[in-house]
């Protein structure tokens, strides 16, 4: 049995999605957030299926779109027993320097929530490790880098503060380098992830994502690895309970 640490679950073909999901072997669902709209989405959903979860945050894409007064709001989410980290959040520079201020004071905001709750976090960064690293540094928590996919001295260094790292479909792809870090990391610090309905693995990349396709990921890594499918399944679907400790399954 595997477990998607971080989806998006369309509402409008949830029941259909959930279904394809489960018929694969990937019967639990962690589905992310990128704004208020999609954290309320997020626990309504997780709250239709048994095996589905929500993470709530705000996307630093949203950041500036985030007013810091609607953090209550957020605070009255995660009081549901399905939310069981606060993501995705974080930071990302791929556009430039217009907001970045921002993005460190949203981010901050929800960690800060996270700490509060003692919830696990979920961490998207892009082109933005320097000040990512700088900031988790400030705070003792646990959780995910979403969507890894950087060199091993990268890793290493968020391994260091406690973090596992999410692998996708980009370690399918022909050209990925990501292997040569993978094969280097513990076992124990590995999850497994779609981030759909993106980033689809080889072969379907470029076309639409799903949970679905988790066992073509674990395959990858398990060739890399040089271990079985099912020890993947194993031991990622353990680190992600360490994670999500407040999952019931």
């Amino acid at each position: 049995m595997f477990i998607d640490t971080h989806c998006h679950i369309p509402f409008d073909k949830k029941e259909e999605y959930v279904c394809d999901a489960k018929k694969n072997s990937v019967n639990t669902l962690i589905t992310a957030s990128e704004d208020y709209a999609s954290s309320l989405m997020s626990v309504q959903m997780s709250n239709m299926f048994d095996g589905v979860f929500a993470c709530v945050g705000v996307h630093p894409e949203h950041a500036s779109e985030f007013k810091d007064e609607d953090i209550i709001k957020y605070e009255e989410l995660i009081k549901d027993n399905k939310v069981v980290g606060i993501g995705e959040i974080g930071l990302d520079y791929y556009y430039g320097k217009e907001n970045r201020e921002r993005q460190i004071k949203v981010f901050k905001l929800f960690l800060d929530l996270a700490s509060k709750y003692h919830l696990p976090v979920v961490i998207h960064s892009r082109d933005a490790y320097v000040d990512t690293i700088s900031i988790l540094k400030e705070y003792n928590l646990k959780g995910i880098i979403h969507c890894f996919t950087s060199s091993y001295e990268v890793g290493k260094e968020y391994i260091k503060l406690g973090y596992k790292l999410g692998i996708g479909g980009v370690l399918t792809f022909k050209n990925s380098k990501l292997f040569e870090a993978v094969k280097r990391f513990p076992k124990e610090n590995l999850v497994l992830e779609t981030d759909a309905p993106f980033l689809a693995p080889h072969p379907f990349r470029g076309k639409e994502n799903s949970s679905k396709y988790i066992p073509i990921i674990a395959e990858c890594l398990a060739f890399h690895l040089g271990i079985s499918k099912e020890e993947v399944a194993n031991f990622t679907s353990h680190n992600a309970k360490e994670v999500f400790d407040r999952m019931s399954i």
